[in-house]
């Protein structure tokens, strides 16, 4: 038992070595590459199979959040990158003049909550649950980087197929589409309804049926 204690606190230690070369040349590639990187790319960075990479890149993300300093790395969808710690948020936004992000309307959040859901989706599949065209919306979250194309579907047409992108999962602080809260029946019939309700009161069609 003393024998295994001294082995956990020894594999500790050398998770949270500063001079560990692979977690250095792990946060160095984080560094350059700045967005997300896979496992497959930061093993062959250290040399290493995908298994030891992974594990040694927890490492760093354990040494930092231990340091407690201006960096950390965050887990996005199986990629891993390298970010600012948030707490030094407000003294950044004092010198750096970032591009203002963009705001969702509802009817860009409600589309981005099924594409994210039923990934990936076409357009039909949205506008299924919102009962109106979606053309729109899914132009303006391709424009904001928060979803991409991930295909066409295989039946006639060829409908592209559209899925969260790592930019999604960063600004949402969400680590896959697992980790998201599921969208249920009642939740799309409630959509669908408010999206009729809005198309009346811009329409002017009250008592009439909007399908």
């Amino acid at each position: 038992m003393i024998e295994d204690n001294m082995q956990g606190e020894q594999l500790s230690l050398e998770l949270v070595d500063k001079n560990n070369d692979a977690q250095n040349v792990i946060e160095a590639v984080l560094f350059v590459m700045s967005g997300a990187v896979s496992v497959s790319e930061l093993a062959k960075a250290c040399a290493y199979d995908n298994k030891a990479a992974e594990r040694e890149v927890r490492g760093l993300m354990r040494r930092l959040e231990l340091e407690d300093g201006a960096l950390i790395v965050k887990e996005i969808d199986g990629k891993y990158q390298l970010c600012s710690n948030p707490k030094y948020f407000d003294n950044l936004v004092n010198v750096v003049s970032a591009k203002k992000k963009p705001e969702l309307s509802d009817v860009l959040m409600e589309t981005l909550a099924i594409i994210a859901n039923k990934t990936p989706a076409t357009r039909v599949d949205i506008e299924k649950i919102r009962g109106v065209k979606s053309d729109f919306a899914v132009n303006k979250l391709i424009e904001y980087g928060l979803i991409e194309e991930a295909g066409k579907l295989n039946v006639p047409g060829r409908p592209a197929l559209f899925r969260p992108t790592d930019e999604f999962y960063r600004r949402f602080g969400v680590e896959n589409k697992y980790a998201l809260p599921r969208t249920d029946e009642a939740v799309e019939s409630r959509i669908s309804d408010e999206v009729k309700t809005e198309v009346k009161d811009i329409l002017g069609t009250e008592g009439c049926e909007v399908n």
